[in-house]
Formats: structure tokens, sequence, C-alpha cells
């Protein structure tokens, strides 16, 4: 085999590959016995018939396909590792001479990962933001931990007002007949809150407990459900309850109700420790993330389509995931929301271009700084991890030697840019805000 590599441009190789004419020969008759049986010659029983008595009836022609097929297969990945070749897409490939006469020569043209040519990266100067936790920070945690625990009781006098909660039992109809999805039975509706299309809850309020209501609204043009889209409806209303919610007191008995702490000020003061910690991850994610920013803008790479797309491929897959873990299908999903699975795609497009260009920069950095993980390393962050999922020993140690033999390489690869990061960040300089 003779391989000739050409370099073209926007991160393409062009592989020129010429083979033994004698060992494409073999290939064909690799492709006889394979497909032989597959032809019908009178006097001979399926799959017996000579080749030469094939030839002659049918062209040894016949099995230039496959036998071409058989040859680049066997050849294609040597002539990648013979040439220290990362390709990051499937070849065209397009055949020169395919004939037991002369030499198998084939072109294959592909996309390689590409060459990075590293800007300034060293001294970059970088705003930190501070976020301080405010009084009104914790006065938020607070209410929300007040709403959690706070109980409905039924009002057992009175009319409909803003803040109430409404049960419901509803029906919607157009033009008089019922749609889909237009029923519900005992749903909770806070009043205000602006749940359902146009003025419906407004046409609650003043209504009393046991009162059938009769409301009129018009689907916003731009509403999710075309068929509904611009249309007047008419829903009948029961009013079976009304509630008001009941807030407890924010003294030292809900400290020591609804918290581990026996009084507020410990509460508020754990508050606000929790906060300061989430403030200082935000502060060293925005920070990083700005100089990797800054660190790509002055880079020069041509990114491959199929890295971008390849990078597509995971973040849809991680997003359609998490609507799984909600009990929610990709389908159904884009049905709801009148969109297709190409718009979360260009969604996505951005941010996989962004993902892509900083792996191959911190990528080039590591490899330019002799940024490395040392076994050592590997087996810590691994037994960290295993941690994570259990406390018994043996299965500790069990999930970490799995994690170091399935997933090595990308534990270190993650290993190396968190390294890398960490690296800008020591040669940076903080810019603080005002």
């Amino acid at each position: 085999m003779n391989v000739k590599l050409n370099n073209l441009e926007n991160s393409r190789v062009e592989f020129i590959v010429k083979v033994d004419r004698d060992e494409f020969c073999e290939a064909v008759q690799k492709s006889f016995k394979k497909n032989v049986s597959k032809y019908n010659v009178p006097g001979f029983r399926r799959g017996k018939v000579p080749f030469k008595i094939f030839k002659q009836m049918f062209g040894s022609e016949v099995l230039y396909n496959d036998a071409a097929n058989l040859v680049i297969d066997r050849t294609y990945r040597k002539a990648i590792d013979e040439n220290n070749v990362e390709v990051v897409d499937y070849p065209n490939i397009e055949i020169v001479t395919c004939s037991e006469n002369e030499d198998f020569e084939y072109k294959a043209v592909v996309y390689v990962k590409p060459q990075v040519k590293l800007g300034l990266y060293k001294g970059i100067e970088v705003e930190e933001v501070k976020y301080e936790v405010l009084d009104e920070d914790i006065n938020r945690e607070l209410e929300s931990l007040r709403e959690k625990n706070s109980r409905l009781i039924s009002k057992e006098n009175g009319l409909v007002e803003k803040d109430n909660i409404a049960i419901i039992d509803f029906k919607g109809f157009i033009d008089e007949e019922p749609f889909d999805g237009g029923e519900g039975k005992d749903y909770s509706l806070v009043i205000g809150s602006k749940t359902f299309i146009d003025n419906f809850e407004d046409q609650l309020i003043g209504k009393s407990k046991g009162e059938e209501v009769v409301v009129n609204v018009k689907f916003p043009e731009d509403y999710n459900v075309e068929e509904l889209k611009g249309k007047p409806a008419k829903f009948e209303v029961k009013i079976k309850d009304i509630k008001l919610k009941e807030l407890p007191e924010l003294d030292d008995s809900f400290a020591k109700n609804f918290s581990e702490f026996d009084n507020m000020e410990d509460l508020k003061n754990s508050i606000k420790d929790r906060l300061k910690t989430s403030n200082d991850n935000k502060q060293k994610y925005d920070f990083e993330n700005s100089l990797i920013e800054k660190v790509c803008e002055n880079a020069e790479v041509y990114i491959p389509e199929p890295m971008i797309e390849s990078e597509i491929d995971r973040l849809v897959g991680d997003f359609e995931n998490k609507l799984k873990y909600q009990g929610i299908n990709l389908d159904k999903y884009c049905e709801y929301y009148g969109i297709s699975l190409e718009d979360i795609r260009n969604n996505f497009r951005d941010r996989a271009n962004k993902q892509v260009l900083s792996n191959l920069v911190l990528e080039e950095i590591s490899k330019k700084e002799n940024i490395e993980v040392s076994d050592d390393e590997l087996e810590g962050k691994a037994l960290e991890l295993s941690k994570m999922y259990s406390q018994d020993e043996e299965k500790i140690n069990s999930i970490k030697d799995t994690l170091l033999k399935t997933n090595r390489s990308l534990l270190e690869k993650d290993m190396i840019f968190s390294k890398t990061i960490e690296f800008l960040v020591n040669e940076s300089k903080k810019k603080h805000s005002k």
C-alpha cells in the first residue's frame, strides 16, 4: 500500500491510496465467496459455482463495489494511523481505478482536528466582579422558606380576591364544542398569577364558593397550539373552594420548627454563609469564563462543521435526558412549544461553537505548557468521585476501578483542562470592579 497525504484548506486532508492489484484481486475472491450464494447458476447447486464459470456468466465486475469496500475498510484506518492524523468526520471517498488488471486507487477527503494558532494567553487582564450577600438576599431566602412551610386554609365566608387560591372545575368550548386540554378538575388557581390566558382569573374575582361562572376569553395569536391561536373560547367554571395561604411568623419558633437552628440569628447566619459560598463559586466561574473567552478571541482556528454538529448532538442529548428526568418526551416538548428539533439544534449552535473553540484552545495551551496529570492524581480524582455515590468502602473501590478502566481518558482530559484553566488564572491580571 502506498499513501500520499495532501493538506487542503479548512482543516481537511486528502489521502491518495494505491493498493497493489494482487490485493484487490484477493478482495474480489473474498467478495465472490461471500456473495456467490446469491446467484443462481443452472447446473450448479447454489453457492457451488466455480469462480471461472461465475465470471463467464456475470463478469467479475459485479463484485468490484463490494471488493473495493473491503480494501478501503482495511487500508483507510491504516493510512490514518501511519500518518498520525486525527479525523473528526467520515471521509468522502472517490475511487480512481478499480480493475483486476491494474493497481486499485482511491482518494479520501476528510475533516481533521484543526491546528490552533495561539495568541496572547498569559498576563491577560480580566475584570473580577464581586458578588456581595445583601440583607435583601437573606430576606428572600427566608420568604422562600416561609412559603414552603405555609398552609392553606379554606375561606369560609367572603368572595374570591387577588392572591386567593380558587379550587375550580372547568371545561372549555370553542364554537360550543369542547377542545382537547380544555378541561380540569380540582385545579388550584392562584388569582393574579396570570397562569391562565387573557383575563380568565379577573373574571373570577368577586365570585363566591359554590358559584358557577361562564368565563369568556380569547387565545393569543402566538399561542403554542396551532388550532387555538386567536380563537375566542368559553369556559364553564365551578368554584369549589376558596383558600387563603397562611404564612408562619419569622421568629425563633420558626427557626426551631423549620430548620436545624434554635433561633433566627443562627438561621440567618447559616443562610448568609450558604449564599456567600454560592457567590464565591459564581465569581470564580464568571472570572474563568471571561478569561477563557479572551484567550479564545486571541487565537486563530478554523473549526470544521462536523465538530460543531457533534457538540450540538451532545447538547441536545443532555437536554433530552433532562426532559426525560422530568417525565417529558422531546417530541411532545417540541409539539407543546410549537418548535422543531432543528430549532432546538439551532438554539444550541452558538454554545456548541464556543465550547468546541475553548476545548481546542485549552488543549493547545496544555500541550505548549506541558500540563499533565499523574497516575496518583487520576486515582485520587476517581476516588473523590466514587465517594459521591457510596459510603461503603468496598463499593467505593469498585466504582473507582470502573471509572479508571472505562473513563480514564475522559477523566484525564477533564483534569488537564482544569489544570490549564488554573494555570491561566494564575497567569492573569485581575482588575477589580468598582
